[in-house]
């Protein structure tokens, strides 16, 4: 597997348990698509450690990426990230990789549905449609435990706002008095709502049940399990 030298170039804290990492790869051999993850690389005290993390932006953006990654005091890697990680830091990165991908001869209509941090690599795809100009119509379901976890929120609204095609439905399982949107989990109701058309290619992530759940009620709403790609990341 191709290993690449990546340097860190901005930190953001997107949400109380989320940073972002935008990585700059000067090798013009890095390639992913749109939907895929890459293995992440670092040295703590001489000892190696790696996990693998979905890439959030679009592969138009030649030389660059960005990762989101959620805090945990158990893993290594997200620790260094939320603890110790500064820009200018040197990093390595595998090549893109797996097969939870979005290229536009698969479909004109895909519903991306996402639980958390699982949301990354679906706002990779989202992201891809909007930059790339794409016609693929695009419904974003992202659900969230609270309105302060949600990424991106103004990028992905202004998106919706400002393309006919693109639409996005965010849910929060347990609101505060500032949330006024959707609230609950995602059910048959609200993905009865998308009307998405037959054709429809509907991708998958977040936590194990939850993935589990949603291919359930996609299936007993007449979606053939052919067109149901989901993302096992537990």
């Amino acid at each position: 597997m191709h290993i690449f030298d990546a340097q860190i170039a901005a930190i953001t804290s997107a949400t109380p348990s989320i940073r972002t990492l935008r990585l700059i790869i000067p090798d013009p051999a890095f390639r992913f698509l749109p939907g895929q993850w890459v293995d992440f690389s670092i040295e703590v005290d001489d000892a190696p450690h790696t996990a693998g993390y979905s890439i959030t932006t679009s592969p138009i953006h030649q030389g660059e990426f960005e990762l989101a990654i959620k805090a945990s005091a158990r893993h290594p890697v997200a620790r260094w990230v939320h603890e110790h990680a500064a820009v200018g830091d040197r990093v390595r990165v595998s090549q893109g990789q797996g097969p939870f991908v979005y290229l536009p001869e698969m479909s004109d209509n895909v519903v991306l549905i996402g639980g958390g941090v699982g949301v990354t690599p679906l706002l990779s795809i989202f992201r891809h449609v909007r930059d790339a100009q794409l016609s693929t119509r695009v419904n974003l379901v992202y659900s969230v435990s609270a309105s302060s976890e949600i990424l991106f929120r103004d990028e992905l609204e202004a998106a919706a706002r400002t393309r006919d095609n693109l639409h996005v439905s965010i849910t929060v399982t347990q609101p505060d008095t500032d949330w006024h949107g959707l609230s609950g989990r995602i059910d048959p109701v609200k993905l009865h709502a998308l009307e998405a058309p037959d054709d429809t290619l509907y991708y998958l992530c977040g936590p194990r049940g939850m993935i589990e759940d949603i291919s359930t009620l996609l299936h007993e709403l007449g979606v053939p399990m052919s067109r149901i790609i989901f993302e096992k990341w537990w």
